[in-house]
């Protein structure tokens, strides 16, 4: 069991559109509520729900529905919601945690109901990932994804988990069956056969381990010098002290701000359990296990390694092979307009139709762009898309609510395809557009945090190969700072 989800700031007017529906129908002495669309669907065990800094404006009383309704937006009016929990008390100040009598059926949404005008500060969902397992058993997946229920299982020092992994390493390291001292007094696992910090991860879906990804990205003086990686197969959700360990890879040297990958041995085997120990400390941002289902297809070996590139702030000078950027430090001249209430800045994109006689015809439109997850980061570029005879711009119309955007472009290459080369990747301000020339090679739009409407100026013919063409390209991971 871990944590599935972690709602902040139920309840608070300026946090969400619903937020802001829970408060008028408080007012009219009805309750309030709130729908949360799980990223995957899952069953539930468990909710913690925190009212900590309320002590006197929290909510009295909460109950939980749940649905299963994959293709709905949880608004329908035929949707089935099944009370999971009961009409409860809260206390306030305080961590609120019931465990359900028993788990769930899968859901995919959840319904809460605040009954008085207070307020809660966090809403935690205990349970484990029921999610769509590829169809191909053949495809090569990241085997410890956590949208596939990989997870934490064990750590010997908490602080090498995240926040979220680390709230469930406290509850599963009680259940380690055995434990020795180091020379300092401090409780090791068993299974340790010298003091080294480690990870124990469970595997989202058994499998062969054929490529390790390790990330050190933005740890630049804090990084570990050296990692090793082991695998196990056995049926415990901790392994104990008495598993088997098989080392995938041999003591390796890592380095900082960048992307390492490594072949694994023992390819023909399957595991369930994976552990990464580092030397010396130091921190990691992702681990990957690229592998195939097990019963899968085990391709030629070794496989090829994923290209990465690193998104740049976007400007005028770094951009200018691909198109424009839209602000107004690209103007070509500034007048004063209006009566001299407002300045109009000239020229700062090229709208350019070369349609063959003339069929291109302007099509001004709106894009509502739904966000890429954080779970999608670094992004993986597959395929590339361009428009041969019109340029393409994107303006966002944003309410303040979205630090940026991904652009990724590629020039053309002699064989008429993307020059994979010329692959490259920025980060656009909420305050920028952009402009892609025209044949330019581009991927289609990535949205980030938050949906995102984009104004779209482009010319089309109606004839779908003239209009837009689609390549798959070989695959490129695109890391995004700050994301």
């Amino acid at each position: 069991m871990y944590i599935i989800y972690r709602y902040i700031y139920i309840g608070l007017k300026d946090s969400s559109s619903w937020t802001d529906k829970c408060e008028i129908k408080q007012y009219d002495g009805s309750h309030g509520w709130c729908i949360i669309k799980l990223g995957i669907p899952s069953i539930i065990y468990g909710f913690n729900i925190d009212t900590g800094y309320f002590l006197e404006d929290y909510a009295f009383t909460f109950s939980v529905e749940s649905s299963y309704c994959p293709n709905y937006t949880g608004l329908e009016k035929d949707i089935q919601w099944v009370e999971v929990l009961p009409k409860v008390q809260l206390t306030p100040n305080d961590f609120n945690i019931f465990t359900l009598e028993k788990p769930t059926t899968i859901c995919t949404h959840l319904r809460l109901h605040n009954y008085s005008r207070g307020q809660i500060s966090r809403f935690y969902i205990y349970g484990d990932v029921r999610p769509v397992l590829p169809k191909n058993k053949d495809e090569i997946i990241d085997l410890l994804f956590i949208g596939y229920g990989g997870r934490v299982v064990y750590a010997n020092n908490s602080y090498l988990v995240s926040d979220s992994s680390s709230s469930f390493f406290n509850v599963t390291r009680k259940l380690a069956d055995k434990y020795i001292d180091n020379d300092s007094g401090e409780k090791i696992h068993a299974c340790v056969e010298s003091y080294t910090n480690f990870v124990v991860f469970h595997l989202g879906i058994i499998g062969h381990i054929l490529q390790a990804e390790i990330n050190t990205t933005h740890f630049k003086g804090n990084h570990p010098r050296k990692i090793k990686i082991e695998a196990t197969n056995t049926t415990s959700i901790v392994p104990g002290g008495d598993v088997k360990w098989m080392t995938l890879i041999e003591p390796s040297i890592i380095g900082p701000n960048n992307v390492f990958y490594f072949n694994t041995i023992h390819t023909e085997k399957i595991f369930t359990h994976t552990k990464i120990s580092i030397s010396p400390d130091g921190e990691i941002k992702h681990l990957r296990l690229y592998g195939v289902i097990k019963g899968g297809k085990i391709p030629k070996l070794p496989i090829a390694i994923k290209r990465h590139i690193f998104a740049k702030p976007l400007t005028s000078e770094n951009y200018a092979p691909y198109g424009d950027v839209i602000h107004t430090a690209a103007a070509k001249f500034i007048t004063r307009v209006n009566q001299g209430t407002a300045e109009k800045y000239h020229h700062v994109g090229l709208v350019t139709n070369k349609f063959p006689n003339g069929h291109g015809k302007m099509n001004f439109c709106i894009f509502r762009c739904r966000p890429t997850t954080t779970t999608e980061l670094p992004f993986n570029v597959k395929l590339l898309e361009r428009h041969p005879y019109s340029s393409q711009a994107f303006i966002p119309m944003t309410d303040g609510r979205i630090r940026g955007y991904l652009i990724i472009v590629a020039l053309n290459g002699s064989d008429d395809r993307p020059d994979m080369s010329t692959l490259k990747a920025f980060m656009a301000t909420s305050k920028q557009g952009i402009n892609y020339r025209e044949g330019i090679w581009h991927h289609p739009m990535i949205a980030l945090e938050h949906e995102t409407d984009f104004v779209v100026i482009v010319h089309e013919s109606g004839v779908p190969e003239d209009d837009c063409n689609e390549v798959n390209v070989a695959p490129t991971l695109v890391h995004v700072p700050d994301f």
